[in-house]
């Protein structure tokens, strides 16, 4: 990959930073970029582990260099991109995740990847596995299943016919609903 050359190569950090706040002129801050693009390259590639986005990440480290020597005072620039750099790719990675989380999610709520224990279609046979493991339940699971799910029962409501507390109620049921996953996935 070749990167820009820089005509003031041989100045120092601190010279093309003051020259470049003096000036404006952009050639100080991209003789000075381009002193550690390839740092900043390798940086993106090790977070990145794409070329192609590494390769748009520089350019966009680029471009918050030059807003952001202007409002902040950079004392050892090389250390200071350092960090820019870092927590940009990491920003980047952060809205991947993002995004992928929110396609899950997506993927849960409006497909069939939620389990629901009960649901109307379920042929004769996945009913009668479905008693079957009902039935390998502990008792107290067991009963809270049939409560909710068959006699339509609210988690207050069972709790007081119960006595027992609302989240233990709650609990019961997500594990119970957990158990009966895996053993019909297992079966």
């Amino acid at each position: 990959m070749k990167w820009y050359k820089s005509a003031h190569i041989e100045s120092s950090d601190e010279n093309l930073l003051s020259q470049y706040r003096l000036t404006g002129e952009m050639d100080y801050v991209s003789d000075l970029y381009s002193k550690y693009v390839e740092l900043v390259f390798g940086l993106c590639l090790k977070y990145l582990h794409d070329e192609e986005k590494s390769k748009d990440a520089v350019m966009d480290i680029y471009e918050l260099v030059v807003k952001k020597v202007q409002e902040h005072e950079v004392d050892h620039f090389k250390s200071w991109l350092y960090i820019v750099s870092k927590n940009h790719c990491l920003g980047v990675l952060r809205k991947k995740k993002k995004e992928l989380d929110k396609k899950d999610s997506y993927a849960k709520i409006n497909g069939h990847a939620v389990f629901h224990p009960f649901q109307e279609d379920l042929k004769e046979a996945q009913l009668q596995q479905l008693e079957s493991c009902i039935e390998h339940l502990i008792d107290t699971q067991q009963t809270c299943i049939k409560m909710f799910y068959l006699d339509k029962n609210s988690y207050k409501e069972i709790a007081n016919q119960l006595q027992m507390s609302w989240s233990r109620i709650r609990s019961l049921i997500q594990n119970g609903r957990r158990n009966l996953k895996i053993c019909i996935e297992q079966s």
